[in-house]
């Protein structure tokens, strides 16, 4: 997996024009490695409704001398740089980001999209639930860092899952994905990629003989999908019979 920053954002409510954000967390991870962290406090100029702050534990003493957004957001894009961002709800994060220049042309990844496609029996799918279903032990407590560990922690169970597919579904869901706005397509991208480096397990036919078909697909499929470059992760495989 390539290095990603969970982002989340706590705010005094949910309408990026009219409220403001209290708190920034991130993780910067390299796989279930993680290499850094960053948050701070924000000073929204206005009250934080009471159950905002009954929701996440942020009061107005706490934000009284926080720093402005405007003093911070500038350590955010410095922290992130221009690698993929992910949240859960990630738009929601993005929408007030945005609004400040902040993380406007990252790569964005949603874990509740991600989680949608792989987790569809899943009874819940907020961060706590879908951290308890997955069997991850840090809280989503609704406090802008923690919910950046759990986000990152709940994306490295559900990269688990898409692996896990049968290599012909995950590419079929990448195609399917490439012509949309779906924020849950780069990490199966990236499964995909993955797993197409393994070497090829050929099936023997009925008659015990090994097909071209048995070893091309659905590799194919994938290298179609990923550029020609990957026709060298095609183990075993002559570049005639991949051609």
């Amino acid at each position: 997996m390539s290095k990603i920053v969970a982002v989340d954002i706590e705010t005094t409510g949910l309408n990026p024009n009219e409220d403001a954000i209290i708190e920034i967390g991130a993780v910067k991870f390299d796989g279930s490695r993680v290499e850094d962290e960053w948050s701070t406090l924000v000073n929204p100029r206005r009250p934080i409704p009471s159950f905002i702050s009954q929701l996440t534990g942020i009061s107005n003493p706490m934000v009284r001398n926080a720093p402005l957004l405007l003093d911070v957001i500038g350590d955010l894009i410095a922290f992130v740089g221009d690698i993929p961002v992910v949240g859960h709800n990630i738009s929601f994060d993005l929408s007030f980001l945005r609004q400040a220049r902040a993380l406007r042309t990252n790569i964005d990844i949603d874990t509740y999209e991600l989680a949608a496609v792989l987790m569809p029996t899943a009874t819940r799918y907020n961060l706590s639930a879908l951290a308890q279903q997955l069997g991850v032990l840090l809280p989503a407590t609704h406090r802008a860092l923690d919910d950046a560990r759990a986000t990152h922690a709940v994306l490295i169970e559900l990269v688990k899952k898409a692996h896990e597919l049968p290599i012909d579904l995950l590419a079929e869901l990448v195609r399917m994905g490439e012509p949309l706005d779906w924020q849950a397509n780069w990490p199966l991208k990236q499964a995909l990629r993955q797993r197409i480096k393994e070497p090829v397990k050929a099936k023997k036919s009925v008659g015990g003989k090994i097909t071209i078909g048995d070893l091309v697909t659905p590799y194919a499929l994938g290298i179609s999908l990923l550029g020609t470059d990957s026709l060298i992760l095609c183990k075993g495989i002559s570049w005639t019979l991949v051609i």
